[in-house]
Formats: structure tokens, C-alpha cells, sequence
């Protein structure tokens, strides 16, 4: 392990400058030379070379644990809380990546600009996003999705996450000055990403051994649905096994009310400058609430939404590695089938935000139909957030405002 480390340290200490970057050439080689930046540099890149060669591990162990296999491009599961587990491992190391990065990263350009190291007359916010490029593609070596894309590899498994990867990197490579089009990986069978690292090009897995209350369904729906059809359809709504046994098990042949259903589909708007005074940065959002609908029987309710944030380069534009995308909701509905206010008390619910680099997303189910009947007194809205900061209020039902 030492000797990887250093080889990719004195990589570090003699890098180049990468054609993609034009306007940074003399940045890029001040930074591989300069004595003050090599040393705030090393211990980070260490740790984070010790990091990665631990995902690997963790993600053999994982692959291991759970028995899994590819046969044929598919990969065979034990049960569905086999699939549940071995996807929210993945999720959690991915994260754990992501987080040391954007953190030790947010760090070195703060000591970098605070020492003016090699900064010269350039501009502050321009400095650090340099300074920020520079981190990812010539020293830390970033890798998107990495605990993700060892698990693929690790099985010579072509997963839904390589390939979508593939295509945003491409349709992100090309753009221009505007970020324009469609994300690749909108409206595929499966939405729903936390499972795309587990499932092939036709977004199917098989299970060798089902859980019963799985089988059962797939009995009951036999004539309109294949197994494929509901799995999917259960990983589109639920990203924990509990949620999805309780709605196998007790929910099977129950109905009640219909929820209420509203959705923003994918939005773009960008950062405002003052924020971003050093890069152009854009936001790609999506808010939902349905009902958790399958042959008319409707009683829970979803709530979900997604925010990632992108950022213009010189050339192209690629995921922000390192600022904070955030997402929160309150609300106060109608519990329909109980004819209660939900929450209960009559107090909003209140769902606090969570920051992650780059991406952020919610997927809750609650086992009620939820509903308005006054939209001057319910309402479902949600925030989002860039650093910690809001940037967009979204008043999906009502217009109620989170405190």
C-alpha cells in the first residue's frame, strides 16, 4: 500500500496539465511544484488512497456476504432484503467517497487561497474553482459512483449505473455554453437510482429464493403482471426492505382512498451568481407525491424528489463534486382512510434537509391515503438548497412555507 501511495504522490509532484483545462496550464504545474502545496496536500491523498483501497474490500466482502452472481449479464440475488441490503451498502460507501472528497477538497482550497499559494492577480472565486478542478482531475483522481462501479467490475457485470454513468459523461463532455437537453437517465424503467448499480442494461435481476409474500404476489398477479414487472414496480417506491414486506403482507387486497397526486417533472434553473461567483453552476429537480398504485389499490403515499448540481467547465460541463445539494418538505394533509389530520396533531411535518455532495434525494412512504381538502390550510412544499443556502421554494399543493 505504501508504494501505490507514493507512486501516485510523485504522480502528484509532477503532473501536467490536462488539455481539457486551457486557461490553467500555468496554475496546474505552479501547484505539482510548489513545496507549500505538496505538503497540505499529502496527508489528505493518503487518506484517501487508504479509503479507496478499503472500498475495494468492503465491496468484495459485500459481493461475498450476499452470495451474489452474474450469469449471463444478470445478477443473481438470494431474496429482495439481499437486493434492499446490498444496494444500501453500496449507497453508503459511495457516499462515504463522495464525502471524504468534497471535504478534503473544500479544505486545500481554502488553505491554498488563504496561503495565495501560486494565486498571483487571478481572481479569488475563480482561484478556488480551479483549484477545486484541479483536486479532481490531477491529484485525488476522483471517480464518480465508486463503490458502485467496483462492485460492477469486481463481477464483470455491465450495470444500469456504468451504463447510465457512460452516457451523462458523454451528453456533459458535449455540451456547450448551456447545459441543454435531457438527463440520460430520466424515464428509464426503473427511476429510481439506488438500485441501478444492481441491475443489468434491461434494468432486471433474478432472485433465487424469494421471499414468500413476494411469490404470493406474483401468484395473485400472474395474468397482468410478470415478476419483473412488480419488482420493478417495488423499486420504483421503496428504497427499504420493511416498507416493502409491510406492503406485501398487509396490503395485498386493501384499499381505501385515493391520494392526492402532484409533480414538478425535471426542472432546470441555475445558481444564482452571487452564490456562484466563480463558476456558472445549474440545479435539475424533480417533486412528486402520489399514491402507491398498483391494480387500484392506493392507500399509501409516496413523497419524493431529487436535486443535482452541475457546473460549467472550460470545455463541457461536469458534476459538482464538491458543493452541497439539499433537499427538505413540510406538510399538513387529510389521513383520508382515518379522516385524521396527518400528522395527527395538526402540527406540519416538518422533514429536515439532507446535504450530500452533489446529489440529493428523498423517497418516503407513508401508510396513509393523504389528500387535501383545503388548499389555504394543507399544503405540501418543499426547499432546496445549494450549500446550506435556499435556493428555490417549490409549493407543490397548497401554500403553506417550511419554517
Amino acid at each position: 500500500m505504501k508504494k501505490i501511495i507514493s507512486a501516485i504522490f510523485l504522480t502528484f509532484l509532477f503532473a501536467t496539465t490536462r488539455a481539457q483545462d486551457q486557461r490553467s496550464p500555468d496554475l496546474y504545474h505552479c501547484l505539482s511544484v510548489h513545496p507549500g502545496a505538496q505538503s497540505l496536500v499529502k496527508p489528505y491523498l493518503e487518506q484517501f488512497l487508504l479509503l479507496d483501497a478499503q472500498l475495494e474490500v468492503d465491496v468484495r466482502s459485500l459481493i461475498e456476504s450476499e452470495f451474489i452472481k452474474n450469469h449471463n449479464g444478470l445478477l443473481y440475488f438470494t431474496d429482495l432484503a439481499s437486493v434492499v441490503r446490498t444496494a444500501e451498502t453500496l449507497e453508503q460507501l459511495d457516499r462515504q467517497y463522495d464525502a471524504f472528497f468534497a471535504s478534503a477538497a473544500s479544505v486545500l482550497a481554502d488553505r491554498f487561497a488563504s496561503e495565495g499559494i501560486c494565486r498571483g492577480s487571478m481572481d479569488p472565486d475563480v482561484y478556488r474553482e480551479l483549484v477545486l478542478n484541479y483536486f479532481e482531475t490531477e491529484v485525488f483522481l476522483f471517480k464518480d459512483d465508486r463503490a458502485s462501479t467496483l462492485f460492477a467490475t469486481q463481477l464483470n457485470f455491465e450495470s444500469a449505473r456504468v451504463i447510465m454513468n457512460k452516457q451523462e459523461a458523454a451528453w456533459l463532455s458535449g455540451a456547450g455554453e448551456e447545459l441543454t437537453g435531457e438527463h440520460p437517465g430520466e424515464n428509464q424503467p426503473v427511476t429510481e437510482e439506488f438500485y441501478w448499480p444492481l441491475l443489468n442494461r434491461n434494468f432486471d435481476l433474478e432472485l433465487t429464493d424469494p421471499e414468500p409474500a413476494l411469490l404470493q404476489m406474483a401468484a395473485v398477479q400472474k395474468e397482468k403482471n410478470k415478476l419483473k414487472d412488480i419488482l420493478q414496480f417495488i423499486f420504483n417506491n421503496w428504497t427499504e426492505i420493511k416498507g416493502i414486506l409491510d406492503w406485501l403482507t398487509n396490503n395485498l387486497f386493501y384499499d381505501c382512498k385515493p391520494s392526492v397526486t402532484a409533480r414538478v417533472r425535471t426542472a432546470k434553473e441555475g445558481v444564482p451568481a452571487s452564490l456562484s461567483p466563480g463558476a456558472r453552476r445549474e440545479f435539475r429537480y424533480a417533486v412528486s407525491q402520489n399514491g402507491v398504485l398498483m391494480d387500484g389499490k392506493s392507500t399509501r403515499t409516496r413523497i419524493k424528489a431529487s436535486l443535482k448540481l452541475f457546473k460549467k467547465r472550460p470545455v463541457g460541463w461536469a458534476r459538482d463534486k464538491v458543493s452541497l445539494a439539499g433537499i427538505n418538505y413540510c406538510s399538513l394533509q387529510w389521513n383520508a382512510c382515518e379522516a385524521l389530520p396527518w400528522p395527527a396533531n395538526g402540527i406540519p411535518f416538518f422533514q429536515a434537509a439532507n446535504h450530500q455532495p452533489f446529489k440529493s434525494t428523498l423517497n418516503q412512504q407513508h401508510p396513509y391515503a393523504l389528500t387535501i381538502r383545503d388548499v389555504n390550510y394543507e399544503f405540501l412544499t418543499f426547499k432546496l438548497f445549494f450549500n446550506q443556502r435556499a435556493i428555490k421554494t417549490i409549493y407543490l399543493l397548497g401554500s403553506g412555507e417550511c419554517e
